[in-house]
């Protein structure tokens, strides 16, 4: 039988700097002064780990476990612990991964009344901040989907609030939950409710989320010009298949389509294999396939263009067929 005390014994205590070590290891390498105290590391420690090159101080009260790589969710959590704010706007867009923020700075939202020491990441200061709930992103305290949305309105353009918001939608966010977030959010200065507002009175926002904001900017551009409207995802079925493919933008009555060409032919060998044969049996089938890039919707003559003739064409072959009997 073991005896008990001298199992106690075999435990080893608790060594609190590595258990504060652990902890930066989920924040980045990042930990602040208040939380050496809660593990009970004491300043005389932290002045042996500084010494010794384990542990490095970028700011007052703020610590960076050294051999640490560099990374920008880094840098992020040291604004967010120096300033005691959360990642916010473009920021947090890129946290939460919203489409169309891949690359953002590092943007916090603080109290107003917080610190007024001079910073070089970007700063909102808030009214409302105890209104925030934060979630973790990455282990890093982030405005949420909702109060993203509002906030990018007042750093970035209705078009790529519109973005975010659908793509937020596609990954199952609640619009009502949203729409509730900008009620509460509206009030005078500079916010991004007014952008967000505008963005969900588009008109032509009514119906299905498309897969794709190529795919929605594709529809703009068409009806600006005045073309037929496209029918949206279609599923076209082949011979011999049996779930079909689905084409972004169709006019079914004349089986042409339109399409991003990004996605299908710059994906590698083998992506580019499996594209060519989608295309070489949708032509099969009859189908005629116009494909569009993003610099074609930014100067969208050529393409209005091609879609106009090509509309023409399959309509007055339409008609032809029609006609035939009549002529006879």
């Amino acid at each position: 039988m073991v005896n008990s005390r001298s199992a106690a014994k075999s435990v080893p205590p608790t060594n609190p700097v590595a258990a504060l070590l652990k902890k930066a290891a989920s924040q980045h390498a990042v930990f602040t002064s208040a939380q050496a105290r809660e593990f009970g590391v004491s300043r005389s420690q932290l002045r042996t780990a500084i010494r010794h090159g384990t542990v490095q101080q970028p700011g007052r009260g703020l610590f960076l476990v050294s051999g640490a790589p560099w990374t920008w969710e880094q840098e992020v959590m040291l604004a967010v612990c120096s300033l005691g704010g959360v990642a916010s706007h473009r920021c947090a867009a890129r946290l939460h991964g919203l489409d169309g923020f891949t690359h953002a700075p590092v943007e916090i939202t603080m109290a107003h009344s917080g610190s007024r020491r001079i910073s070089t990441f970007l700063i909102h200061r808030s009214r409302q901040f105890d209104l925030i709930t934060p979630v973790l992103m990455s282990g890093i305290p982030t405005t949420s989907v909702a109060r993203t949305l509002v906030d990018l309105g007042a750093v970035v353009d209705d078009d790529k609030v519109e973005q975010a918001l659908d793509d937020s939608i596609r990954r199952g966010f609640n619009l009502r939950w949203i729409n509730e977030t900008l009620e509460q959010m509206m009030r005078p200065g500079v916010t991004g409710c007014g952008a967000l507002l505008r963005v969900l009175a588009r008109p032509d926002r009514r119906g299905p989320i498309p897969d794709s904001t190529f795919e929605r900017l594709v529809q703009r551009v068409i009806k600006a010009k005045g073309l037929a409207a496209p029918e949206r995802q279609i599923i076209v079925k082949c011979l011999g298949q049996k779930k079909g493919y689905s084409i972004d933008c169709a006019w079914p009555e004349f089986k042409l389509g339109l399409e991003a060409d990004s996605e299908l032919w710059h994906w590698g060998p083998r992506r580019g294999r499996v594209a060519r044969q989608r295309h070489n049996r949708l032509t099969a089938a009859g189908w005629e396939m116009i494909y569009a890039s993003w610099q074609d919707l930014e100067d969208s003559r050529e393409l209005i263009q091609q879609l106009r003739l090509a509309l023409n064409r399959h309509w007055v072959a339409q008609r032809s067929l029609i006609d035939r009997p009549a002529t006879q």
